[in-house]
């Protein structure tokens, strides 16, 4: 997946998940009434060209504990702009975060150099679903050969010189017709599941890696301190290991000077799969420390899994396991969610 390189490389996810509970207890002091629940967004997007490119990340959690609403929410938005013909960059960039638990939120900008790419891989994905949606359908004879899927997935990559999405569909049909293979007709329902695929949300990947190091300075800062000037590092990683799943990690050290007397460290890990295809799993672990100057380091670690069953195409099922832990706690909290969904009509 990671050996193709798209004509252009623009990315963007969004996914949202949410739950509640509530119940009522028979007792007149209300000892176990309950009002639960949580509210989840994630957004990525990115563009990137021969000599410039712009990234995005928002993250957005509620949660509701017993009547009780806390938040945390993180943003980030960079631009950068490379050397001709290389990977290495220079970026400018603002981030913002703020959680219930923080008197303020926290903005600062930033401003530095780098070396690496990302890229989209995604019209490939959808090339290699297309060939294996059209084998089921018996439309098509044998696999396509590799050469006639990376061509495929190049129209995919170009849709927005396509007028009309009909365009790009007949495009396709034009080259998979003229693949060599005998009897290459596509039919209206080969057609339609073409369409279906060039329209799926759900199958976005991302290859690449780069690393920064700059610095920043804080216009906010959440303990309305004295703002200071910031060390900045990070490291992000991206690897689409098959056309159904998707691995990413990052690392990010924000320190004011002297290093490492107050600082932030955040890592966090996530990988998507799909064991088979009515079966989809997700795991995401995170790390944050918090270190202000002359006080003890606040760990905040968390792990969640994610199964989706997909019994019919109207009905699936979904086992949500939460898990945290913060070095002030006595314990790791636990949250075990499931959830059944059905389409009546």
């Amino acid at each position: 997946m990671c050996g193709y390189t798209p004509p252009i490389s623009e990315f963007q996810d969004l996914k949202i998940s949410g739950n509640y509970r509530y119940y009522n207890d028979p007792f007149a002091d209300n000892r176990s009434n309950d009002s639960s629940g949580s509210l989840r967004a994630t957004f990525s997007r990115f563009f990137d060209a021969p000599l410039y490119g712009l990234s995005q990340q928002a993250m957005a959690r509620l949660d509701l504990d017993r009547g009780v609403l806390n938040y945390q929410a993180d943003a980030a938005l960079n631009l950068r702009g490379y050397l001709p013909e290389t990977s290495f960059f220079g970026f400018t960039g603002v981030e913002a975060r703020g959680a219930s638990a923080l008197p303020l939120p926290s903005l600062k900008l930033s401003l530095g150099g780098g070396y690496g790419r990302f890229k989209d891989v995604t019209p490939l994905a959808k090339a290699l679903k297309i060939q294996e949606q059209l084998l089921e359908l018996k439309a098509i004879t044998g696999a396509l050969p590799p050469a006639v899927v990376f061509e495929i997935a190049d129209t995919i990559g170009r849709r927005r010189e396509f007028a009309t999405l009909a365009a790009l569909v007949q495009r396709l049909e034009e080259i998979i017709e003229a693949s060599g293979l005998p009897g290459q007709q596509l039919g209206a329902l080969a057609l339609l599941r073409i369409e279906e695929i060039l329209n799926e949300t759900a199958d976005e990947k991302l290859c690449g890696w780069e690393v920064r190091l700059g610095i920043g300075y804080e216009l906010l800062d959440p303990q309305d301190n004295t703002r200071e000037l910031l060390a900045l590092a990070s490291f992000d990683y991206a690897l689409a290991p098959a056309p159904r799943s998707q691995f990413s990690s990052q690392l990010q050290l924000s320190s004011a000077l002297p290093l490492f007397e107050d600082y932030v460290l955040l890592a966090k890990i996530s990988y998507l799969f799909r064991f088979t295809e009515r079966i989809d799993a997700q795991l995401t672990y995170s790390f944050i420390r918090t270190k202000p100057r002359a006080l003890h380091a606040l760990d905040l670690q968390g792990l969640d899994l994610r199964l989706t069953f997909q019994v019919q195409a109207n009905l699936n099922f979904a086992l949500q396991f939460e898990t945290s832990w913060a070095n002030d706690f006595e314990e790791w909290s636990q949250r075990l969610v499931l959830t059944l969904n059905y389409d009546l009509f």
